[in-house]
């Protein structure tokens, strides 16, 4: 699609929309909308009325008016407004309509709003995996729903960098939240034994040990040594972690994360996986469909 031909609406105009908006524009896409509650109200002179200017958008009144002015409605609202914002803009949908969900939410959540657009219009579930501050029109997204292809299609030319992962609505919105567990988890993983490593004087060489580990290896092969090793160690592992749970109480450092490895060692200690896999696994798949069938 051209940039002329491509007729692109903002539903929700916070700092997101306005970024990708700014950089779309200055891509050559001229026909660019947004409704937010704030925008509707603004004037000559307000804060959001010049950020709109600045960015190559036109503020309308309603979401009944977005619909008419824009193909592509890219949703970009706070999660818990998703369904909301999609229910005050449905009834203006036609099947031309692309309705992308932009928002923060839960699988279960762009279900909903998936079931809400129904045959009204073409649904997508899009994922912002990094923050939009930082690389703007460059931030990856993941998309997912029959018509993902059609939006990266759309926006992929004018330099947005757009994964379509399933054609299942919900799915990205899913693989943005497992991707928190571990990025959000490392994060408490890392405050917890670099607290530990500080009260005991050792910091610097800590720091520098275990990202010693780290950048001599690829991620994907850390990975899999670390799941499909598992099964063989866990035994002996429940041992070292219980004798590093003590270590941290004895210098009155936080131990959630390290609470939380020791149950998780120990009760895999008790699957019995052990006699499955005596050995480091092959397969990640492998090892992971043992464990789920354990706890089924």
């Amino acid at each position: 699609m051209t940039a002329a031909a491509l007729r692109l609406g903002f539903m929700g105009f916070g700092e997101s929309a306005e970024l990708f908006a700014t950089d779309l524009s200055r891509a050559g896409i001229t026909a660019i909308s947004a409704y937010s509650p704030s925008g509707a109200k603004a004037r000559p002179g307000d804060a959001v009325y010049a950020r709109a200017q600045n960015a190559g958008v036109t503020l309308v009144k309603t979401p009944a008016e977005l619909a008419r002015r824009a193909d592509l409605i890219f949703a970009l609202t706070q999660g818990k407004t998703a369904l909301s914002a999609a229910r005050k803009i449905v009834k203006s949908l036609k099947p031309h309509h692309l309705y992308v969900d932009g928002s923060t939410n839960s699988a279960a959540a762009m279900e909903k709003i998936a079931a809400l657009i129904g045959d009204r219009a073409q649904f997508v579930d899009a994922a912002i995996m990094a923050p939009v501050a930082v690389a703007r029109l460059k931030t990856p997204l993941v998309a997912s729903g029959p018509q993902a292809t059609a939006f990266r299609d759309a926006l992929a030319p004018f330099g947005m960098d757009i994964k379509v992962v399933s054609d299942i609505p919900g799915a990205a919105s899913a693989m943005k939240l497992i991707r928190s567990v571990f990025m959000k988890g490392l994060a408490a993983l890392l405050f917890e034994s670099m607290e530990a490593a500080h009260r005991r004087g050792m910091l610097d060489v800590c720091a520098e040990d275990i990202s010693a580990t780290f950048d001599a290896i690829p991620f994907r092969k850390i990975l899999k040594r670390y799941i499909c090793s598992t099964p063989a160690h866990a035994a002996r592992r429940v041992h070292e972690m219980k004798e590093s749970l003590d270590m941290l109480q004895s210098i009155n450092s936080r131990d959630r994360m390290t609470r939380a490895t020791a149950a998780f060692i120990k009760e895999f200690a008790g699957s019995g996986l052990d006699k499955q896999f005596p050995q480091e696994a092959d397969s990640v798949r492998d090892v992971l469909d043992a464990w789920i069938t354990v706890k089924k």
